[in-house]
């Protein structure tokens, strides 16, 4: 299985899943009235697990393993709490809840084929929480269209570049963190010390200094990104970012939620998809 859970699951309903709801932030409530708000996020973790076993609710498993792989390439992640099978909390404790937080307890739902999760922040005066919630299937996720037309397959490297992106989307589906599937394009292409190059940035003749780039030879790099929205914003810094390095092109990936865009970035206006405004 390309994505496997160490523990089963059980996807719960919306109405299912708030009434467990109410009764689990009962116990959030309960430990930071008591506890304070300066404990370390895996005292806080530990403490609502053992109490929601005492009100039997349970299973409450603490850093159920998440591994996802696909032909050698292997990522672990870890739920922070998973209640009854089907209720995924992630505890913070941070100065707020940011974007970030919200995208990692979506992927963990993506992930495990769950639809509801809480978000909840410990460090805060008075708790922080979340609903986070998903109506994607994963047969939904991997349901996508290619985009091409702006896309040259200029080395072999290109082709496996394009050629495993799709691999990944149609194992894993669409959706996950962006960070996911360029992990495992770097390791498929070489690994990062073969793909991650430091490469010199020009102003002009004068030298800037140089910036770490994943590149598919001397000459192309490639990026990988998830614009919904500034696509054009993003092709246009991409392209300012070619003109001032010594590349020749930059293959870039856009995972657009349904949509995969394949497009080539490059400074030979002949091959017909140089750099535009």
């Amino acid at each position: 299985m390309p994505i496997e859970v160490s523990t089963r699951i059980q996807a719960l309903d919306q109405e299912e899943f708030h009434a467990l709801d109410r009764r689990i932030m009962g116990v959030v409530f309960e430990v930071h009235n008591e506890l304070g708000r300066l404990l370390d996020e895996d005292l806080y973790k530990r403490e609502i697990a053992t109490r929601c076993l005492a009100i039997n609710l349970e299973p409450a498993e603490l850093e159920v393993r998440i591994l996802v792989g696909h032909e050698g390439f292997v990522k672990d992640y870890f739920m922070d709490l998973l209640v009854c099978r089907g209720y995924l909390m992630e505890a913070k404790v941070a100065d707020r809840l940011v974007a970030a937080h919200r995208g990692q307890t979506l992927n963990y739902l993506l992930l495990t084929g769950l639809r509801h999760g809480r978000l909840v922040n410990l460090r805060t005066e008075r708790v922080q929480h979340e609903f986070v919630s998903t109506t994607l299937t994963p047969e939904e996720r991997r349901r996508f269209s290619v985009v091409e037309d702006g896309w040259v397959e200029m080395t072999a490297e290109s082709r496996q570049l394009k050629a495993r992106t799709i691999e990944l989307l149609e194992d894993w589906g669409a959706f996950l963190d962006v960070s996911l599937y360029r992990e495992a394009l770097v390791h498929f292409l070489g690994g990062a010390g073969s793909v991650c190059k430091a490469v010199e940035v020009f102003s002009g003749s004068r030298r800037v200094g140089t910036q770490n780039l994943n590149l598919l030879d001397e000459d192309t790099g490639f990026a990988l990104t998830t614009k919904r929205e500034g696509a054009g914003a993003m092709r246009d810094h991409l392209g300012r970012l070619l003109e001032h390095t010594r590349l020749k092109a930059i293959q870039w990936i856009n995972l657009n939620r349904h949509r995969v865009e394949f497009t080539t970035l490059s400074k030979d206006r002949a091959c017909g998809s140089g750099v535009r405004n």
